[in-house]
């Protein structure tokens, strides 16, 4: 049965009934004694080779190919992660990771990683310690495929210097969320292709005015939503498509956090404590936010602050909401309402810690709840409810037949107990702290493609470079991204005037109720 489900599952969903699949493979599995104990369900249903639907990985495109010259705005530790897939660290991580004159296994995953051929070529932050380090990053000659040596990037001291530059082709936007379509639009205009990191705007006005210009000026367009490359959210795409939910009512996205890091307070943080008057732009952070004096916790903690962030909606809801789009092209909701406070974190910001927010889609006859907790940590995946079926849906999926079921009525199975479960990272010791763990089980890591690892963000971004290439074209591109922007901002404006907000497609504009 393991080589049916690894061969044809998804295949077969729309030639056999699926009490054929499910009652066999449960008939061997369900209730078997292990030691007196009965199995435990996720073990029994646990499926580790699944690789359906039949994606392949896109041959390298770097070889032979032009180099790309790519600048990055933005030199936090978003930025760092994003020049580490593109084959760039810095000199400590080698060093970090060389033992006795060994590579570790962290460090040789980033060797064998492929070349994309791509050069980092101009770099612009508004703290000098961020820019000091990336420059170090740029003399490091180590690189996936071999050592070679690199150009020292150019350091600007403006976004608008680099986009304007002849020297770069691309351009990375790592920075606050409040600058997000203020730079995108500039390098656009300029003719600079844009990987830009979610979210994709600090309001809806700013996201048709970055979707005019990047449809007008023609230039590739990735947001950062790494998700759009797991293969779970694949799978529970055409699970249900080929009917396996039913007709879905509902569905459920949770943040929990329970710790000031997770709350996005940065007064650990270790720049923070490097940071001062000398060493930061700060106009240059404030960007067109309205001005306000010199302030380490605004820097540092921005995400909190409504002038430079986007809430918890578009800090986390974001992903969840983008995960849930891949399977049900859900797009813009009719109507939200939210509401929720600043009960516990007050000494930062105007961000909420507990917020609720329902999305409406009145065409397709169901709402969509969003539950914020930032004091408590139960980690729960996105809730997908049919008249069939039940999924949840992260980095695995699980399936639970529903009580009322008349496509499964003869599968003898509590619908407390998975009928399905595909969990691609099963027997993986890759990870080990609580965070990491949870970073991955929220899908946000690696993923499983044609038998193999892959890290989700270097499968992004790889796509974002093969389109730039002229091989096939981004997955989130900016229609996307424009579902994602005005969606959570209408959330974001239903709980700051406390009534219901209506969007208008026609004029693409929020209406407050």
């Amino acid at each position: 049965m393991s080589n049916l489900f690894r061969r044809d599952f998804l295949k077969g969903l729309v030639a056999v009934p699926f009490l054929g699949y499910f009652s066999m493979f449960f008939e061997k599995s369900i209730g078997k004694e292990i030691k007196g104990k009965k199995k435990n369900i996720y073990e029994t249903l646990k499926i580790k080779e699944l690789d359906a639907p039949k994606q392949k990985l896109l041959p390298p495109t770097g070889a032979g190919s032009k180099r790309l010259r790519i600048g990055l705005v933005g030199h936090g530790w978003r930025g760092e992660q994003l020049l580490k897939t593109l084959g760039f660290v810095h000199p400590e991580f080698v060093e970090k990771n060389t033992i006795n004159g060994e590579p570790t296994k962290a460090l040789l995953d980033f060797l064998n990683q492929e070349d994309l051929n791509v050069e980092f070529a101009a770099v612009c932050d508004t703290f000098d310690v961020r820019t000091k380090r990336a420059v170090e990053i740029s003399s490091n000659e180590l690189h996936p495929g071999g050592r070679r040596k690199s150009k020292a990037v150019k350091v600007f001291s403006s976004y608008r210097e680099m986009v304007k530059s002849d020297e770069i082709d691309a351009i990375i936007i790592a920075t606050a969320d409040h600058t997000h379509a203020l730079i995108a639009i500039e390098a656009a205009k300029a003719g600079k292709h844009v990987y830009l990191e979610k979210p994709m705007t600090h309001s809806i006005e700013e996201a048709v005015a970055l979707k005019k210009t990047v449809k007008s000026t023609g230039i590739v367009f990735q947001l950062g939503h790494q998700n759009r490359q797991q293969m779970s959210f694949k799978i529970a795409r055409e699970m249900y498509q080929k009917g396996v939910l039913g007709e879905v009512s509902m569905v459920q996205t949770y943040t929990n956090r329970n710790n000031t890091f997770g709350a996005w307070i940065r007064d650990d943080a270790f720049d923070h404590k490097l940071g001062n008057r000398d060493n930061i732009n700060w106009k240059e952070f404030l960007a067109n936010a309205p001005w306000t004096e010199f302030d380490l916790k605004r820097y540092f903690s921005w995400q909190r602050y409504s002038d430079y962030g986007t809430s918890v909606t578009g800090n986390d809801f974001t992903h969840r909401f983008d995960c849930v789009n891949q399977v049900l092209d859900l797009g813009i909701p009719d109507t939200v309402v939210a509401m929720g406070g600043q009960h516990y974190y007050k000494t930062h910001g105007d961000m909420p810690d507990v917020m609720n927010a329902i999305f409406h889609y009145p065409d397709r006859k169901l709402t969509m709840t969003y539950d914020c907790s930032l004091k408590n940590s139960t980690y729960r995946e996105s809730r997908i409810m049919g008249t069939e079926a039940t999924m949840d849906v992260d980095g695995a999926i699980t399936l639970f037949k529903d009580g009322q079921s008349k496509r499964y009525s003869d599968l003898k199975i509590n619908t407390s107990d998975p009928m399905y479960y595909y969990d691609p990272y099963a027997g993986i010791d890759a990870v080990s702290s609580a965070t990491s763990q949870s970073y991955f089980r929220g899908g946000y890591g690696r993923t499983l493609i044609d038998g193999k690892v892959v890290d989700a963000t270097f499968l992004h971004l790889k796509e974002w470079i093969d389109a730039v290439r002229g091989k096939g074209q981004p997955s989130c591109h900016v229609d996307i991204g424009f579902q994602e922007a005005v969606t959570f901002n209408l959330a974001n404006l239903a709980y700051v005037h406390k009534r219901p907000v209506k969007w208008d497609p026609v004029n693409e504009k929020a209406i407050i109720l």
